[in-house]
């Protein structure tokens, strides 16, 4: 096949930085065949998933004006900026991923097929709903039209678990057959983890410290703070979170306040934050809002014993007492609780963790995500 014939995949994400989406679409983008398809990136900022789009030898295109949050003159001029790419990019498949981009590709995707002679195949995907966070109910409805709207742009959503592609048909938000589950996958050999002395030794921890870790951005959606309150009585016990964020100030005044400085570190310059997974005891992910996060995904892979909560399409990787630790959002208790267990009985931490290894290997390879988005191209 020459290279004329190659199908042209423009992925677009919100930002550049190195989370779930921008995992998924470096993945997606590196992963594709050479052969059939000739892949381009475009984000926010010039971030680490830039860095390693470029040196990948990617094609990366900076979208200047897309910001996380809502401001109508920069959002129109990132409509600006991403119809201008597409004119002048003529991609064959537009591949969106995150709320904000999702609108706002999808829109310039609808201008460029009204005005393009070119035809263009439109994908989205869906990292969990922003309609299933804690908000007031009015911002609810609100955003479950802004979802519909978006949806009517694509010619196929792709939701990262299950859960997530029943609620959309459960909201209406788009036709069941235009909604479809693919599990994120994972590269197991990408990861080259540091061995728990070495991943100590570089966090400042010491060899006999039981550790309970976390890797996130520093938001609020992570949980983080009901982590930090769980803490508060668990005193022989070092807590990690690797991450960055706005939220950074307030998790470590929380921390101040409750007097666990010495038993906390917060680690915001560790950009392959998942190979230190193994310097973990225990990891928690405390969030209130996943769709399918990579970071369970590693954990598992690292061989670390899980609790999370309960939220989004975790279920469909952490099964109670089995794979994992289940718990309600918002519920330190809860979470204290469970920690001290796998602190008493290390054994039915590290038969979790064995089981954790072996299903996320069978269930979410790499492979299995690309053949099944490939063949939605």
């Amino acid at each position: 096949m020459t290279p004329k014939t190659r199908k042209k995949v423009l992925y677009i994400v919100t930002k550049s930085v190195w989370a779930g989406a921008g995992k998924y679409v470096f993945d997606l983008a590196t992963g594709l065949p050479h052969g059939k398809f000739e892949a381009s990136v475009a984000a926010g900022g010039k971030d680490m998933l830039a860095q390693k789009i470029i040196e990948g030898g990617i094609p990366y295109y900076e979208i200047k004006n897309f910001r996380r949050d809502v401001n109508i003159f920069r959002d129109l001029a990132s409509l600006v900026e991403i119809t201008k790419l597409l004119f002048s990019s003529k991609p064959d498949i537009v591949h969106v991923s995150s709320a904000k981009a999702g609108g706002i590709a999808g829109l310039a995707s609808l201008f460029y097929k009204l005005f393009s002679e070119e035809k263009i195949r439109t994908i989205f995907t869906v990292h969990g709903w922003t309609f299933s966070e804690r908000r007031p109910g009015w911002q609810i409805v609100l955003i479950k039209l802004f979802s519909k709207i978006t949806c009517l742009f694509y010619d196929q959503i792709i939701c990262v678990s299950e859960h997530d592609r029943k609620i959309a048909i459960g909201n209406n938000i788009a036709p069941a057959d235009k909604l479809i589950a693919i599990h994120n996958g994972i590269k197991t050999d990408y990861y080259d983890f540091y061995s728990r002395d070495e991943a100590r030794k570089k966090l400042g921890l010491h060899e006999k410290d039981f550790v309970v870790g976390t890797i996130g951005e520093f938001t609020k959606n992570k949980g983080h703070r009901y982590l930090i309150e769980a803490a508060e009585n668990l005193k022989n016990i070092k807590f990690v979170i690797i991450g960055f964020g706005e939220e950074e100030n307030n998790l470590r005044e929380k921390i101040k306040k409750i007097g666990a400085e010495k038993r906390f570190f917060i680690e915001t310059d560790k950009p392959d934050a998942a190979f230190y997974l193994k310097a973990f005891d225990v990891f928690v992910l405390p969030s209130l809002k996943e769709g399918l996060p990579y970071v369970l995904l590693e954990a598992a892979l690292a061989e670390c014993p899980i609790i999370s909560t309960n939220v989004g399409g975790i279920q469909e990787i952490i099964i109670n007492q089995e794979t994992g630790l289940l718990v309600e959002p918002m519920a330190p208790y809860e979470l204290e609780g469970d920690i001290e267990s796998l602190y008493k009985n290390r054994e039915h931490g590290a038969n979790l963790a064995k089981n954790a290894k072996e299903k996320v290997t069978k269930e979410f390879s790499f492979k299995t995500m690309l053949e099944k988005t490939i063949s939605l191209y």
